[in-house]
């Protein structure tokens, strides 16, 4: 909307709140609500917010030594700038709009370790190299029965009550009676400028899967964190509980955050992806890009598997990928190219799972499909088949055709810090400040008992 337009809606009434906020460092949409008739006044200076938003974890414990937000600084404030263009009316709330905001300090700089300022830069560079990047993510959601008091009474056990019993994958019958709750979601979305192309049943108790619709990757970027934040807020409504986590039960398979990316020219006329004549299709920029994003994913996987749990979900055999494998339609590969027309050609990012941070998900895709392309590197062989294959894989590794990827958060740190592509393109602040926050995760972490542990060895250790 532009502004005169929100100013119609607020002078008659159809807007009282707006709730303005940014994603932290885990992607959460934090920030306030607004009352309608102070908006104006401060649309264009901006909103204060305490720099805490960037100076805590997830469950809101302040982080020692971060230079952006600490006790010394007193946790002064940042100012909130509304985008505009992200401005749009909540549908499942009363007179309420939401506007996503850009970060900056009192000085007038931006927040340099904003998920979206980051983003933003990624796509900058590729816009300087003549390429405007397309993306939309789909994501596994489970569902419950369950709300914020009965989860606790419950400790966040196993023992939750899921929203449909069953796998009962793809099954119609089963997915119609959900309707009351994922149809709602899916209307909501729709009324809420989240486009969804459609939504099924998935492999698991209470498990969906939605795909939003292509867009440009900023976009994308807004929906993605916009549609995560309106499954909590609506189910709640409803009396509901869903959870993006990447496995919330050893006994399930994981849930999903693929992305698909695709390149094109400035003015979006033509998909860049595409060669008619070439193998596969697949014109040799794609084959660059591709390369780039197979040769620096195990130095990004801190960002595609962005907590402890992200990682159990990288089970062989289970639609996670575990290497850098690339394949045509191949769902057992980590990227699998799409060339079924010359406007649809693109990449599913297969490896991150739906507790990432999208904007950083996309940010990391482009900026090693954009490496790829600047240092013109060699694509690998494909992998046909099942990338599961023990012999195929071990064949791939020794011809140095792929590389295994992390298999917790603490060595992806390490491989995040140490990556020179990571802090060419995302900038050594926003590179230490992360690897601070995922290993303070994962010493947090260490200091937990789990149930694992009572199960294994409570009564005969």
């Amino acid at each position: 909307m532009d502004l005169a337009e929100i100013k119609r809606l607020i002078e008659d009434g159809q807007i009282e709140y707006i709730k303005l906020g940014t994603p932290d460092i885990d992607g959460v949409f934090r920030g306030k609500r607004v009352d309608a008739r102070f908006f104006l006044d401060s649309v264009e200076d901006g909103f204060a917010q305490s720099d805490v938003i960037f100076g805590w974890d997830i469950a809101e414990n302040v982080l020692p030594n971060l230079h952006i937000s600490n006790w010394e600084r007193g946790f002064t404030d940042f100012v909130m700038k509304p985008d505009l263009s992200t401005f749009a009316l909540v549908p499942w709330e009363q007179n309420v709009a939401s506007c996503i905001c850009d970060m900056w300090n009192e000085q007038g700089e931006q927040i340099i370790v904003s998920p979206r300022h980051v983003l933003k830069n990624i796509i900058e560079r590729a816009r300087q190299m003549g390429y405007a990047a397309m993306a939309a993510s789909e994501l596994e959601v489970r569902y419950f029965r369950e709300d914020q008091a009965s989860l606790r009474d419950k400790n966040f056990g196993t023992h939750l009550v899921p929203l449909n019993p069953g796998t009962n994958c793809y099954v119609i019958s089963h997915a119609t009676t959900d309707e009351p709750l994922i149809g709602h979601i899916a209307r909501m979305m729709r009324d809420y400028g989240v486009d969804i192309e459609g939504y099924t049943r998935e492999h698991g108790p209470g498990m969906y899967e939605m795909n939003m619709r292509y867009t440009d990757i900023l976009t994308a970027g807004d929906r993605t964190m916009l549609f995560k934040n309106g499954v909590k807020e609506i189910s709640h409504q409803l009396g509901y509980l869903a959870t993006f986590m990447a496995k919330w039960n050893d006994q399930e398979d994981g849930s999903s955050g693929h992305t698909h990316v695709s390149l094109w020219d400035l003015n979006k006329e033509r998909n860049v992806f595409w060669e008619q004549e070439a193998e596969g299709h697949m014109s040799q920029t794609m084959r660059h890009f591709v390369a780039g994003v197979l040769a620096k994913m195990p130095e990004l996987m801190a960002i595609y598997a962005p907590t402890i749990n992200s990682y159990k979900r990288y089970v062989e055999g289970s639609w996670a990928p575990t290497n850098t494998t690339w394949g045509m339609d191949n769902r057992t590969c980590s990227i699998r190219v799409i060339n079924t027309h010359k406007r649809a050609i693109r990449i599913e990012n297969r490896v991150p799972g739906c507790d990432a941070n999208f904007y950083l998900v996309f940010a990391a895709t482009l900026a090693s499909g954009l490496y790829g392309i600047e240092h013109q590197l060699e694509l690998p062989p494909r992998l046909d088949g099942n990338a599961y294959q023990s012999g195929k894989l071990d064949q791939a590794l020794k011809r140095g055709d792929i590389k295994t990827l992390a298999r917790n958060l603490s060595e992806a740190a390490d491989l995040l810090e140490g990556s020179e592509m990571a802090r060419e393109y995302f900038g050594s602040y926003f590179v230490d400040h992360f690897v601070t926050t995922r290993r303070w995760e994962v010493r947090e972490f260490e200091k937990a008992v789990t149930d694992w542990e009572r199960r294994r060895y409570f009564e005969l250790i």
